[in-house]
């Protein structure tokens, strides 16, 4: 994107300033998505309905990022309405806290307000609690995405930039809940200031009119997360053994880490393949039946792919010798490499078993071409971490990393897909699906490269993947361009200074922007290699599939705009 297009797109999120005129394109929106159809909207369809608004009103397009708030809300308003108090949430920025004299508390989930009242947030977070709204104080959408999957909440009532709200329209959208937000009046991290008419404005409104029926994937992520409950694993499995007995200890503690945090993405590309196979779009009515959808033997098969993928976690985290995950000592820290091994062993076997054994839902023939697929995907998983393992240290070229991140990731996608649609009594297209996973497997690890160093990893953990040489394509790209300034840079005992010289020098060589045009070229392959894709309830899968797994998002700022 040449730097014309950046400021002319930049200069289409201002927020006006009279509150006339921000009543007066809200009124606009809802005329203008009056007759929407019952489906969620993309982001092409909320662009034309802002450029419409802006048009009925002579407006210049420096306010369409507004516009499309609007409109947005004016689709979601009837449904957002009709979710009670106590089943909605309200996402508030820290930004808008009293930097200097906050007296609150940062952990995981956000900012825990203290009451302090040096900032407007403990003023309308009480006001939302009381009437039953619950409150996350955050940047990003990541614990409240949680939340909706967990089932502790059923609509969201945002408050942001309108930068950040463009970078978590897809991932909420996606989802089919009802959202609508509320533009902060002026940008930036510090001293923001939010429209708190318009907020209170939504958290009390309410209709008796039934919501509109609006399809989505909440209710099967919801059930494939609580397919990993106690009781589910329980029911599907058998009564879990207790850890304190040497012979059922292995048992025991592999069960808990199933349950462990996760996404659930690669069982629920199973259930959801499955599903949709099956029923096609009716899968995604809100109220769709799951026992229908997800019948015992499909969430054993949910439970296999995820035996499987953690499985792979436990051996990994030895390989890479980390210390914590999902917020805990990795199983070899609390109980040492060789029972992490083995329970990592145990998961394989017990993934294979779950397949093995419902021959009689799926077909002798179905669940052998099942179990051929898992087999293939785990023999290129162990390929490419090999691969991977060995090329540490090395001249790992871009061609080099693409391929093993092909390995790596793209054979899981494909076998929970190919393992869903053979469930639900489908040939799969078996070149469609392997290139499809292709383009998303390796867009997958490109994306999480970018996510560890924009922040969501420790520093830490960058440096040892630094001193270890482990090939990524950031490190490939950087290779690419480098006059030997990558060595000098890694020189020095502080490796915390070294994560930040490795980070200006990614930036300045322009690593960052030439991974997310890579991405941003896979998503687009991902997608248009859809249009061949003969069931249509199954390109919206894959479609969705696509955008949750490689949003458009811009974290650099050689790129973003």
């Amino acid at each position: 994107m040449t730097s014309e297009a950046r400021a002319a797109r930049a200069d289409m999120k201002q927020v006006p300033a009279d509150p006339v005129r921000r009543a007066a394109i809200r009124r606009a929106a809802v005329a203008v998505t009056a007759d929407a159809p019952p489906e969620i909207p993309a982001r092409a369809a909320l662009e034309g309905w802002g450029r419409a608004a802006l048009a009925a009103l002579a407006l210049p397009a420096s306010y369409l990022g507004f516009a499309m708030v609007a409109a947005n809300n004016a689709f979601w308003q009837r449904a957002f309405s009709a979710v009670p108090f106590a089943r909605r949430l309200l996402l508030l920025p820290r930004c808008l806290r009293d930097a200097a004299g906050c007296a609150g508390r940062a952990d995981s989930v956000g900012l825990q307000c203290a009451g302090c009242r040096r900032c407007d947030i403990a003023g309308i977070q009480a006001d939302a609690e009381a009437l039953g709204y619950q409150v996350v104080v955050a940047e990003g959408v990541s614990a409240v995405l949680t939340r909706v999957l967990e089932g502790a909440a059923d609509a969201i009532l945002g408050v942001a930039c309108l930068d950040a709200l463009e970078k978590s329209y897809a991932r909420v959208a996606d989802l089919g809940i009802p959202n609508v937000a509320v533009p902060l009046l002026n940008d930036g991290c510090l001293a923001t200031e939010a429209e708190w008419d318009d907020v209170r404005a939504w958290l009390s409104a309410a209709t008796d009119e039934p919501a509109p029926r609006i399809r989505g994937y909440v209710p099967l992520l919801r059930e494939t997360t609580a397919i990993f409950s106690e009781a589910s694993l329980a029911a599907l499995l058998g009564p879990a053994p207790p850890e304190d007995d040497p012979l059922t200890a292995t048992e025991a503690i592999a069960r808990a880490w199933l349950r462990a945090g996760g996404k659930r993405l690669r069982p629920f590309v199973t259930v959801a393949a499955c599903a949709v196979g099956r029923h096609g779009r009716d899968a995604l009515e809100p109220d769709a039946p799951m026992a229908l959808l997800a019948p015992p033997a499909v969430r054993r098969l949910a439970v296999a792919i995820e035996a499987l993928h953690k499985a792979s976690l436990a051996h990994d985290d030895i390989e890479d010798g980390e210390a914590e995950r999902y917020g805990a000592p990795t199983l070899h820290r609390r109980y040492g490499v060789g029972p992490a091994i083995n329970i990592g062993d145990y998961l394989v076997g017990l993934g294979y078993r779950l397949v093995a054994g419902d021959a009689a839902a799926f077909g002798v023939e179905a669940v052998r071409e099942m179990l051929a697929a898992l087999a293939a995907a785990h023999l290129d998983l162990c390929r490419g971490q090999g691969a991977e393992l060995l090329q540490r240290g090395r001249a790992a070229t871009p061609v080099d990393v693409l391929a093993i991140y092909a390995m790596k990731t793209a054979p899981a996608f494909e076998a929970a897909l190919s393992l869903g649609l053979r469930a639900a009594g489908l040939t799969p297209d078996a070149a469609l699906l392997k290139r499809f996973a292709l383009y998303l497997g390796e867009g997958y690890q490109i994306a999480d490269d970018l996510r560890e160093w924009r922040g969501e990893r420790d520093d830490g953990r960058l440096a040892r993947e630094l001193a270890a040489g482990v090939p990524t394509i950031l490190w490939a790209f950087a290779r690419e361009r480098d006059d030997g300034r990558l060595a000098r840079e890694l020189a020095g005992d502080d490796p915390p200074a070294r994560v930040a010289r490795v980070r200006e020098l990614y930036t300045e060589l322009g690593v960052f922007a030439q991974a997310e045009r890579l991405r941003d070229r896979l998503r687009a392959r991902a997608l248009a290699l859809l249009a061949d894709c003969a069931d249509p309830a199954l390109a919206a899968l894959l479609t969705f599939l696509t955008r949750v797994i490689l949003p458009e998002e811009r974290w650099t700022a050689e790129s973003r705009g």
